[in-house]
């Protein structure tokens, strides 16, 4: 951000308190680039993905800001727009409200945890993709392990560092947002 305003880091700190009112309009100006669909309940979970997915891509083109995420209560308007859509969405599928709120929660920190991890991962300017040279060397470890103390590990190593690009969030996300359901008649 400094960069951006021409100046040096502690010059921003003569305008706010700390770091996390710097973060909280950076929050709110990715969120704003996120497009949230009218509910439709036969498609909650789709509905859901979609918006993960356009916050991930965002969070992705500015990884420091990962970072700062799952400490930032949702408090601009942009955020909260997010937070309501969300919520909207479940509520409309029938989903319970404490669920609803649990589910947007974890939504929020997996797509900050995920971005911030990738992030780590990508410290490479080689142009080589880092986590296939991690996934390779885990492998290899793996592989070396005492097969009598982890016989599972050491079978499934393939399945265990498996994924490419976006498969695991995909998959973590629709396990999460899939396991909501109304609740039953009585």
């Amino acid at each position: 951000m400094a960069a951006a305003l021409r100046t040096g880091p502690a010059s921003l700190y003569a305008h706010v308190r700390n770091k996390a009112e710097l973060d909280e309009p950076l929050i709110s100006e990715v969120c704003a680039r996120v497009p949230v669909p009218e509910p439709d309940p036969a498609h909650r979970t789709g509905q859901m993905l979609e918006i993960c997915r356009a916050l991930r891509d965002e969070y992705l083109r500015c990884p420091g800001l990962s970072r700062a995420a799952p400490a930032a209560a949702p408090n601009s308007l942009d955020a909260l727009r997010l937070s309501e859509g969300m919520l909207t969405i479940l509520l409309a599928a029938g989903v319970e409200p404490q669920s609803a709120a649990w589910a947007i929660d974890a939504a929020f920190l997996y797509v900050s945890a995920y971005c911030f991890a990738v992030s780590l991962r990508n410290h490479s300017d080689s142009g080589v993709d880092q986590r296939e040279l991690d996934r390779d060397d885990l492998v290899e470890r793996y592989r070396m392990l005492p097969i009598d103390h982890f016989p599972n590990t050491v079978a499934h190593v393939r399945e265990l560092t498996s994924g490419k690009r976006h498969e695991r969030f995909e998959f973590t996300l629709t396990a999460l947002l899939g396991g909501l359901t109304p609740p039953r008649p009585a």
